[in-house]
């Protein structure tokens, strides 16, 4: 073992360390210096990497805003899907090493999004040291290529990140909480896509909450809040073709309610044989349901251009079922839609509060119920929209979000626990 590796081990406790309190608890203040008109200098240009499974729809808000600030952004991943938004990032795909195909053989795993998908040591060691990021933001631990990229980056001595989409205030001792405090005592941040509607002081095993944004550029959503309304309202669902999102569910409930007017349209990515049959299940359920006719698919649809698809319906709903954190009723409500969503969401509390923006989707009438009184007039419909609208635009502004990455950067930032 030469020197500059046991000066690397011996560092692991400090990584991360300017982001960390001296008291062990994360922050819920962040303190930075201010620079000039908000943004840091061009020589302050920061070079962030992203390590993820896979591109998904709820990184692009994030690489959006860095890029637009000058900010350098890379994306490693082990896998790419058709409908993904790669105007900004092309994302470079990492091939599984030899042992990781042996592992993916034998668990019948040999796919590349498997969790046991990850490049070998050594390449990703030199692959890290060619980007030469100042920050490594990695979701999460529990994929075999976030494990090897952690390593790496630690070794390494770079500014770690963790991000996962698990609630920002775990219940102690639970494994979201022990993960995060693991990391803590490494002096390694971890931050969380959900909001925590408890604001009290930061504690061990917490995350900072740093907001999903708009993906898409202001001067594309100019205005959309306000558009004219449809009538009959048209009512919107994306999502992948999975059992647990409710597709059925939301049939079920509409077709409760078929004496209203409305449309529907699903959106969604049929990229295998399961996700066609899936479709047709979906229709003929529609047909013995009765609402076949106010059905329609909008699949594949480029991310980039998801915008045209919300722009022209009034309503997004969402009943999946212990969702971790959708993105589609935030990118919904940014493009001047309602939405409606479950309970248990965990994205829920970017939407405003009380029973006439949620539901349990474990019940079709409750679905219904929720359906039926945005719906029945005009004028239910047109406040709901202001509401979603103004409650997203208050809480995931572009420059609060770069203002959270920028404390990422080597020497930024303070964090302070409130006591």
């Amino acid at each position: 073992m030469d020197r500059n590796f046991r000066h690397r081990l011996g560092r692991l406790a400090g990584i991360g360390g300017g982001l960390c309190s001296d008291d062990g608890g994360f922050a819920s203040i962040v303190e930075k210096a201010d620079p000039p008109g908000g943004r840091y200098l061009k020589a302050d240009v920061l070079r962030y990497l992203f390590c993820l499974p896979r591109y998904h729809t709820n990184a692009v808000p994030w690489v959006r805003i860095l890029t637009s600030a000058g900010h350098h952004v890379a994306v490693d991943v082990v896998e790419t899907s058709v409908t993904e938004n790669h105007a900004l990032v092309s994302p470079n795909v990492m091939a599984p090493s030899a042992l990781s195909r042996m592992i993916m053989r034998r668990r019948s795993s040999n796919i590349p999004n498997s969790p046991f998908s990850f490049p070998g040591v050594f390449s990703y060691w030199k692959r890290l040291q060619a980007e030469d990021p100042d920050v490594v933001i990695i979701r999460g631990v529990t994929r075999w290529f976030c494990r090897v990229a952690a390593l790496c980056s630690i070794l390494q001595g770079r500014r770690l990140v963790i991000y996962d989409q698990e609630d920002a205030k775990p219940s102690a001792w639970s494994g979201t909480w022990v993960r995060r405090a693991v990391f803590h005592g490494l002096g390694i941040p971890h931050f969380t896509s959900r909001l925590s509607p408890n604001l009290g002081p930061a504690k061990l095993g917490d995350a900072m909450s740093l907001p999903f944004g708009s993906p898409f550029e202001p001067a594309r959503t100019e205005g959309l809040e306000s558009r004219p309304l449809q009538w009959p309202p048209r009512i919107l669902m994306v999502a992948k073709y999975r059992e647990r999102k409710g597709h059925s569910l939301l049939l079920r409930a509409l077709s409760a309610i078929s004496s209203m007017p409305f449309s529907l349209t699903f959106c969604g990515e049929e990229a295998t044989n399961a996700d066609t049959a899936f479709c047709q299940a979906l229709r003929r359920e529609a047909q013995a349901l009765g609402v076949a006719d106010r059905l329609r698919f909008q699949n594949n649809i480029a991310h980039d251009d998801m915008i045209s698809v919300f722009s022209v319906h009034d309503l997004l709903i969402l009943p999946s079922r212990a969702e971790p954190a959708a993105v589609s009723p935030i990118e919904a409500a940014w493009a001047g839609c309602a939405v409606l969503m479950s309970r248990d969401s965990g994205t829920r509390y970017y939407m405003p509060e009380g029973a006439a923006f949620d539901f349990n989707p474990d019940d079709p009438q409750d679905i219904a119920r929720a359906v039926a009184r945005l719906i029945a007039r005009p004028q239910d419909l047109g406040p709901a929209r202001d509401a979603c609208f103004a409650r997203i635009s208050s809480l995931a502004s572009d420059d609060e979000i770069l203002r959270l990455f920028e404390t990422f950067g080597p020497g930024r930032a303070r964090l302070h626990t409130r006591r």
